[in-house]
């Protein structure tokens, strides 16, 4: 399993394409397995973990992706789902790993909100733009 990871990983980041100025990014679940058996579970023992979608509730990996407005690819992360989706764009443990080639503006959902990540970019040079969150108003 290691070997064809290390293939496919080659292969993949042979296929990114260049940063234009204008980035999207978003993350997407992977589910390792259903919710009954995650106690059986032991293929990605360590590596998945729990997370909630709008769907609901389930085990596995979250897939953050950086794409230009031409859809090639970027950058590419794999994280535990339990993470959010702010933490990899500028990693503490390895800087910027999502964002280290971008310049320009990144467009991204609601789930990027943040002054610290978007003073960090803005610093770099990246714009970050985002959705606006609704408050509720209680009556």
């Amino acid at each position: 399993m290691p070997s064809v990871l290390t293939v496919l990983r080659a292969y993949l980041q042979s296929r990114y394409g260049e940063c234009t100025g204008i980035a999207f990014i978003d993350s997407t679940p992977l589910v390792v397995c259903h919710n009954r058996r995650i106690s059986r579970h032991r293929v990605f023992h360590g590596l998945a973990a729990r997370g909630k979608t709008s769907m609901g509730w389930f085990f596995g990996l979250r897939l953050q992706l950086i794409i230009n407005e031409h859809g090639e690819l970027i950058a590419a992360c794999l994280t535990p789902d339990s993470s959010d989706d702010r933490r990899p764009v500028p990693d503490p443990k390895s800087p910027d790993l999502l964002s280290r080639a971008l310049f320009g503006k990144l467009f991204g959902d609601k789930g990027y909100i943040s002054k610290a990540l978007f003073e960090r970019l803005f610093e770099r040079g990246v714009e970050l733009i985002t959705g606006v969150r609704t408050r509720r108003v209680r009556s």
